[in-house]
């Protein structure tokens, strides 16, 4: 018999023996499909398959020997049980050394594969009913059919196996791997039987102690479990071992599942569909041909090659998070949201945005738009392989919603970029259904419909490009916005393009675009190199639709530029060369103690090389203004702080008209001096499109709305969602899906679950680790025992005049207290490390130092949460102005504050505005205030 046969007969054969539920009508059909006559090496086997039914009714008998299973999922028999067996495992040299614990040596090949068909089957069962948004079917059972052993499921107990194929083939991580035999006839399609194992688990046990006596109901469990498994990426292995683990420490009562595939079973994830694309034109295959190129092509040698993309319907997962997360409430924000006519504090107050509303269903209620963002993440060190993730959110959503609420609607696989007109082309039909027809959903037990707009992209220079189908930033007319040239210059040993300061350049417009586009190859094009199906995306502007992105544009490319002029030795003989200065400068960096907001502290300037957007940003708006202002040559520290005070105004949470035109004013002089200091070399596209910024701010809203820095952290989450080198785009569909799937199911099963399973459950799904002890107190969040004893005279006195009320004696003292999803720590934080929490500013504008907090209680029962803080004796002083030209320019967020601090007064959380970056001197203190406490890292 070939050695295949013999591992999928020992594979059923350890099925029988080890699960104590009757086998599935499709397992007994593919039994069926062994001919056992087909065994040479031993007749012995025909008589012991012909016993599988006494087996199988034996089968509990078997089971009271205990048998135990390792973390490959080989099984390990008492003497006992291999005596039993000892026929069934003789067929195929696998016996089992009973006394000494571990197998023979043959048996090693053969013991990898527990439960993979049964698995493999709850796919073909998901998958079969996929087709791609062309209309056309892609059936990916079938092609699970031909990849013989299915190894497109997510199982790892073959890895090493897949990794030698891997080898051998040259197909890395693409997930589908190609044998030479297939076979169709291994699946029963129409199988809606089930085991009685797989029907133990109902609603109502779903719902019941997993034991006498425990805290956590089973379904509570469960979903713990699977959060864990996914966020951790658990591997197939470790999640089997795992519930082997639990099933043997839990009471016999418990009806947890023993193993993956019952575990999986219990879940249902999302839609998604399967594309493959001619390698010729990127067409998406129609039955196995091009209907472009008039050819005909091998499904599986395309997927062994990379030709293929996954697509995520977006209906789906709106009306999914709508309807289940709670989200259609949160669409309100959009109207009660304080506004004012002559301010910009979010998107809604863009000036496209509001003529959009005029022109399209977006004023209705619950209609709403997009954000989306595609960006190239580097999956492997060894490979060119990455993934290209189409990402979206709602922009209608609070601020602290929306970042988190993300869409994966596409993910494309391979060593090279995307066709943007192939991989784009499903969501810009999805979207013109959702903007001309919309889609109804459930909200508070009535129908209601929603019509959805994509209406900003997001993305860095070379996708931006690629999305617009025009030239390159390094190529004649590469700018995205206007129709600046450029020009060729020398720099080193070569030439580079650069983009002059010109005082009139033509914008682009939406409709010049078009025009272009048509006529590509008859005459003058600007850049434009030919059509976009981003121009058919519905109320979108080719131009205006794109913004700049702060992220890409500021913190990786203007300020990284400049740090690199000013420390690098290759400018030595220049003027603003401060290398020699470097350790002087990490000294100063040193003493920044940043809020709970930075997530990074300050690093040496020497590892710049290695620095995030983010510490880039901070070195921007916080640290460089004040440690270079004695090293940076005057002239260049004063043209730097032009920048400095434009982009901390752009970012800020709320931007007057006044703020945005000085802003726009100081990039300009900052642009059009930056070739005078700098040379022209130097002038380059992040450099110019600065110009552009404040464009994007008045048409769609201040900075941080539309900023990278989330998408680019949900990239790096997907990053998370796979293991292995195999089938990774097929792991973070289905783990990005499982996991929505999750978060929705918690809304249901975790009402009214024990505190602390509620805890874990959000530090498990949303990463946030809070202490043991929490109490909530009229929106504030209080950590930690607290401290109950009596208040003093000062301490009442201050109470009452602030509630207006007498309050009783007793009150709770806490150090540690989050409202509005800021962290505030109080001065005698024992904890308290390189951070300051303590100092903030209230809402008229004074600084204050946290001396506590304090749970008060009046003589009606009421209770408050209050603030315990001492005022600074002076008023924050300006420490930073410059003359640049005829420009003025006062950093108004870095102040000078005194050390001495007044008597105790009560404030209420609400009126803590904002927090600071603090740098201590002798006699005073430096703080830098933060732009805004929306934007996360």
């Amino acid at each position: 018999m070939e050695p295949s046969r013999k591992r999928r007969k020992l594979h059923y054969r350890r099925y029988l023996c080890d699960y104590n539920e009757p086998l599935p009508r499709t397992t007994r059909y593919r039994m069926a499909k062994i001919d056992p006559l087909d065994d040479d090496d031993d007749e012995s086997s025909h008589s012991d398959w012909s016993e599988d039914d006494q087996v199988s009714n034996n089968k509990e008998a078997s089971l009271d020997y205990h048998t135990s299973s390792d973390a490959t999922g080989a099984t390990v028999d008492s003497e006992q049980s291999h005596d039993e067996h000892a026929n069934c495992d003789g067929v195929v040299g696998a016996s089992m050394d009973s006394e000494n614990g571990h197998d023979v040596e043959n048996s090693d090949e053969e013991e990898g594969s527990l439960n993979d068909e049964p698995e493999q089957q709850a796919l073909y069962d998901h998958t079969t009913s996929e087709s791609d948004s062309t209309g056309v079917s892609l059936d990916i059972g079938h092609i699970v059919e031909d990849c013989d052993e299915a190894e497109v499921s997510l199982d790892d107990e073959h890895e090493q196996q897949s990794l030698d194929d891997y080898t051998n083939s040259g197909s890395e991580g693409l997930g589908f791997e190609h044998h030479s035999s297939s076979h169709t006839d291994d699946y029963d399609g129409g199988d809606d039987t089930t085991s009685d194992s797989e029907q133990m688990v109902n609603d109502d046990m779903m719902r019941s102690p997993l034991y006498q006596g425990a805290l956590v109901t089973l379904g509570q469990t469960i979903l713990l479990l699977m959060a864990f498994a996914v966020i951790v990426g658990l591997t197939q292995d470790g999640l089997q071992t795992l519930l082997q683990i639990l099933s043997l420490i839990l009471p016999q009562d418990s009806h947890l599942p023993a193993t993956k595939y019952l575990f999986k079973k219990l879940f249902k994830t999302g839609k998604y569909d399967f594309h493959v694309y001619c390698p010729k034109c990127c067409c998406v295959l129609e039955n196995n041909a091009c209907k472009r190129c008039h050819q005909d092509f091998d499904k599986n040698e395309l997927m062994k090659n990379g030709n293929f993309f996954f697509t995520l319907p977006l209906i789906d997962q709106l009306k999914h998070s709508l309807e289940t997360s709670n989200l259609g409430e949160s669409l309100n924000y959009r109207k009660t949201r304080p506004t004012n006519p002559d301010t910009i504090s979010d998107i809604m107050d863009g000036k496209l945005y509001k003529q959009m509303c005029k022109d399209s269903n977006l004023k209705k209620d619950y209609s709403f738009s997009l954000t989306f963002n595609s960006d190239g993440v580097p999956i492997f060190k060894s490979s060119s392989f990455s993934i290209w993730p189409l990402l979206c959110h709602i922009n209608e959503l609070p601020p602290n919603i929306r970042k988190k609420t993300m869409f994966l609607t596409g993910l494309w696989f391979g060593p090279k970029k995307p066709s943007i007109s192939t991989f784009f082309r499903p969501f810009i039909n999805e979207m013109k259904t959702l903007s001309s027809v919309g889609f109804e959903w459930c909200s508070n037990a009535k129908i209601v419909k929603s019509y959805v707009y994509a209406i900003i992209c997001s993305c860095d220079s070379v996708a931006r490009a690629m999305l617009q189908n025009i030239k390159q930033f390094n190529g004649k007319f590469g700018c995205n916005w206007c129709l600046h040239p450029g020009e060729r210059v020398e720099k080193g040993k070569g030439h580079v393009q650069v983009y002059p300061f010109h005082e009139e350049v033509t914008e682009r417009s939406h409709t010049d675009m078009i025009k272009y586009q048509r006529n590509v190859g008859t005459g003058e094009n600007f850049g434009v190199k030919g059509p976009t199906p981003l121009s058919s995306l519905p109320f979108f502007d080719i131009v205006s639709g794109f913004i700049v992105d702060s992220m890409h544009c500021i913190d990786l490319g203007v300020m990284r530029q400049l740090s690199t002029l000013w420390f690098d030795s290759s400018f030595h003989k220049e003027p603003w060369y401060i290398g020699t200065r470097a350790n002087e400068i990490d000294r100063k960096i040193e003493q920044f103690q940043p809020p709970s907001n930075i997530t990074r502290m300050p690093r040496s300037i020497l590892t710049r090389a290695y620095w995030k957007a983010s510490e880039w940003r901070a070195f921007l708006l916080f640290y460089a203004p004040i440690v270079l202002k004695s090293v940076l040559p005057r002239r260049f520290f004063e043209h730097f702080l032009l920048l400095c005070q434009a982009v901390y105004a752009l970012q800020t949470t709320c931007i007057t008209q006044l703020e945005l035109f000085y802003a726009s004013q100081h990039l300009n002089e900052f642009v059009l001096n930056f070739e005078t200091l700098y040379g022209r070399p130097h002038m380059t596209y992040n450099v110019h499109i600065l110009l552009h910024l404040s464009d994007s701010v008045r048409n769609w809203g201040p900075l941080w709305c539309y900023s990278a820095y989330s998408f680019e952290g949900c990239n790096g989450f997907l990053l998370k969602l796979y293991n292995g080198t195999q089938s990774v785009p097929l792991q973070i569909v289905t783990s990005f899906l499982l996991l929505k799937e999750v978060e929705s199911m918690g809304k249901v099963l975790m009402q009214n679950a024990h505190p602390r399973v509620q805890q874990l459950f959000d530090t498990v799904v949303d990463g946030f680790n809070a202490t043991k002890h929490v109490r909530r107190v009229n929106g504030t969040v209080f950590f930690g025992h607290g401290c109950s004893r009596a208040l003093d005279l000062y301490e009442k006195d201050a109470v009452e005049q602030f509630l207006e009320n007498p309050v009783k004696d007793q009150a709770i003292f806490y150090h540690k207290a989050v409202y509005n999803s800021q962290i505030f720590l109080s001065i005698n934080y024992r904890r308290k490390l390189k951070r300051d929490n303590t100092l903030v500013r209230r809402s008229d504008g004074s600084v204050c130092q946290i001396v506590g907090f304090a749970k008060v209680e009046s003589h009606t029962g009421c209770e408050h949460a209050l603030c315990l803080v001492r005022k600074c004796v002076s008023k924050p002083r300006l420490f930073l102005q410059g003359y640049f030209g005829e420009s003025r320019c006062q950093i108004k967020h870095v102040m000078s504050i005194s050390s001495e601090f007044a008597e105790l007064t009560v404030l209420d959380l609400s009126q803590l505005s904002d927090k600071f970056v603090v740098y201590r001197q002798e006699n005073s203190c430096l703080v830098c205030l933060l732009p805004n406490s929306l934007e996360r890292d």
